[in-house]
């Protein structure tokens, strides 16, 4: 121990600690240099891109207020600075920002407004009257964030209730993809549970079938079949279709994303309970 102390106090250790201290300083030192001179130095589109990629860090957050007011009307700053505030829960922030770039660019930012209002917010009317905007400003068929732009309003009008107007504009989408592989099978089962509701029972079904027929790793399809088949007394066939769809879902063959509920989720604890009461 005596040994150990008279170590810490000596020159040597001293020597040690002076390395160490230089070797951390020194990428510090490096990085503060670096951002320094990007902030100085940098063109705007330059500081966009790093401010882009750190997204949600201090040093974004940091460069993108100094790019707004550099440039106030770049819709593109707006709607880039927005995107981590809406990730991270943060709505208020999120789509103060991007409400100021859809007004600068609505052609440009209303698809994501209107698919952040219905994905994050589960807000169907507005998400809607972003979409319609949206449609009537563009000359071509829109996919925001990926997906076609009928068959986003076809969920937000199902969303709401308002079962015909869903059901036009998923007919719309079906119209206005050219080639049948573009369908997203999924969307059947968004039709299936609209007849269901309706107590339409049987074609229910066939909604359901035609999902599976196309994609046979739909956990949901099976799922609302379940429900169905039970409503009309067909215990066994709502025992099977629950437990396909449970078994789908430890496959990992379900809708889902790590940030949001998606539309008529469905969960594996829920199946269980339902399989227990038959």
């Amino acid at each position: 121990m005596e040994k150990l102390k008279t170590f810490f106090k000596s020159k040597t250790w001293r020597i040690i600690c002076g390395t160490l201290k230089l070797l951390i300083s020194i990428p510090i030192f490096c990085g503060s240099v670096f951002a320094i001179y990007q902030f100085l130095f940098s063109s705007n589109n330059k500081k966009f891109v790093l401010a882009g990629d750190t997204q949600g860090s201090f040093y974004s957050d940091f460069m993108f207020d100094r790019l707004l007011k550099s440039e106030p009307k770049n819709s593109k700053f707006w709607w880039e600075s927005s995107v981590a505030y809406n990730k991270n829960g943060d709505f208020e922030e999120g789509m103060y920002r991007l409400n100021k770039a859809t007004l600068l660019n609505p052609l440009d930012h209303l698809g994501y407004a209107g698919w952040i209002k219905y994905t994050k917010l589960k807000d169907y009317e507005n998400a809607l009257k972003d979409f319609h905007r949206l449609d009537k400003l563009s000359n071509v068929v829109e996919y925001p964030w990926g997906e076609n732009i009928y068959f986003q309003m076809g969920i937000c009008y199902q969303g709401l209730g308002n079962y015909d107007s869903a059901i036009v504009y998923y007919d719309k989408f079906i119209a206005s993809e050219k080639n049948p592989d573009n369908i997203y099978p999924r969307m059947y089962t968004y039709r299936g549970k609209i007849e269901a509701d309706r107590k339409n029972y049987q074609k229910a079904l066939d909604f359901y079938n035609k999902t599976i027929f196309l994609d046979k790793n739909i956990a949901e399809a099976y799922y609302y079949k379940a429900v169905t088949y039970r409503l009309t007394n067909q215990k066994d066939s709502a025992k099977f279709n629950y437990q396909k769809a449970l078994d789908l879902i430890k496959k990992n063959y379900k809708d889902q994303d790590i940030y949001d509920e998606r539309f008529l989720e469905i969960y594996d604890t829920e199946i269980k309970d339902k399989l227990k009461e038959l």
